[in-house]
């Protein structure tokens, strides 16, 4: 019989077969092989159609057919582990092996002869052992080694050399004591929120004021060459044509208050020294002058820069800067805000121009101020150098 024909001898099981491989079928950590075998002879056992069986386990019906032959030729447990193949018995030497490690943990560009990409795919490293196999005395057994080989060999070493994981580096050497004020002025924020019932217009608690800040350069003002196509019936969703025009750039600068939620905002053409001044000048004129105004900020040199000081030396005592550890942006909670733009506003937009950019960025943040929802921060400071170390 063709071994791809459906079997039709039924397969039994006892109670102790079917708890065992009911165990297999719904574990988490059991090899992906393993589960699909078990859920097969547990569905053939019950009498599902192969076909159904089939789809279930994503495998070709043939598939199935062949491992329940197998299984009732040598019995259905030891059916769930591979049976060795007829053949010559595997040849590569662990030099060999060794050998194809280290060149997938080098850089392509790193070798003298190297192909031109960043990463290995398999097909181009196994054709560079091929080519090298011989002058490293592996030519008989990897001088025809062919993809799913070299997969094999990187596989037994968990090396992934196609594949990218970021991670993320702690270039601020005072990380540690900068993320604790950030993280403390949270704090502060949080136990100023448990002594508010309601909030009237800029009143703030104990004369204090939190403010959240960052630039978001380079929001680009993009039109359509061609109109736009709606959606028809049939036609489900908006048809755009491929060129557009560039007409620029505008730079958002804005503060949240961490408090009421409200949005401060300038939109510039760039964001220069002399537009965080204004920005200052802004939140200054906002809040009563018994204010104090703490704002947590990066490290980018137009808010320690000359024009900056000059104007603080102007309030003294008025702003108090946190600033945020060197790569470490994420901890300033108006990040989220600008992730909730970028969905929400500018995904997809096409304007005629800058200024109907500047209308539209203002309209949004108008109508989101109508409503403001105040970001909070959840992370305790050792849940932060616990994500930090994972990324490293």
């Amino acid at each position: 019989m063709p071994r791809g024909r459906p079997v039709v001898t039924p397969l039994t099981l006892t109670p102790e077969q079917v708890a065992s491989l009911t165990q297999i079928a719904n574990s988490r950590t059991a090899e992906n092989r393993q589960v699909q075998r078990a859920r097969i002879l547990l569905g053939a056992a019950s009498g599902k159609p192969q076909k159904e069986l089939a789809e279930e386990v994503q495998l070709s019906v043939s598939a199935v057919a062949r491992f329940l032959r197998k299984a009732l030729q040598i019995g259905p447990m030891m059916a769930l582990e591979d049976l060795k193949r007829s053949g010559r018995p595997a040849t590569i030497s662990d030099d060999a092996r060794t050998w194809v490690r280290s060149l997938a943990c080098t850089p392509p560009k790193d070798l003298p002869d190297g192909p031109t990409q960043a990463l290995w795919s398999m097909e181009t490293l196994a054709a560079y052992v091929r080519k090298h196999a011989e002058e490293q005395r592996y030519g008989e057994s990897l001088g025809k080694a062919s993809k799913s080989t070299i997969w094999t060999i990187l596989e037994e070493g968990e090396i992934k050399p196609h594949r990218i994981r970021y991670y993320l580096e702690k270039k601020d050497p005072d990380f540690e004591a900068k993320a604790r004020e950030v993280l403390l002025l949270y704090k502060r924020v949080e136990i100023d929120l448990r002594f508010i019932d309601t909030l009237e217009g800029s009143s703030q608690p104990n004369g204090t004021v939190y403010i959240s800040y960052d630039e978001k350069p380079g929001i680009q003002a993009i039109g359509n060459i061609h109109d736009d196509r709606p959606p028809q019936p049939g036609k489900g969703f908006t048809r755009r044509d491929y060129e557009y025009r560039r007409h620029g750039t505008l730079s958002l600068l804005a503060g949240i208050d961490l408090i009421t939620g409200k949005v401060h905002s300038l939109i510039r053409e760039r964001h220069k020294s002399s537009d965080f001044a204004d920005f200052l000048r802004m939140i200054d004129a906002t809040y009563a002058d018994e204010c104090r105004i703490f704002i947590v900020l990066d490290n980018h040199s137009i808010h320690t820069s000359k024009e900056t000081r000059a104007y603080l030396d102007t309030r003294k005592g008025r702003f108090q800067f946190i600033f945020t550890p060197k790569h470490a942006s994420w901890l300033n909670l108006i990040e989220a805000f600008f992730s909730k733009m970028a969905r929400q506003s500018l995904r997809g937009l096409r304007v005629n121009s800058k200024d109907e950019l500047r209308d539209h960025i203002t309209k949004w943040i108008d109508e989101t101020n109508e409503d403001p929802v105040p970001f909070r921060w959840r992370w305790k400071l050792d849940e932060v150098h616990e994500l930090i170390n994972s990324l490293n």
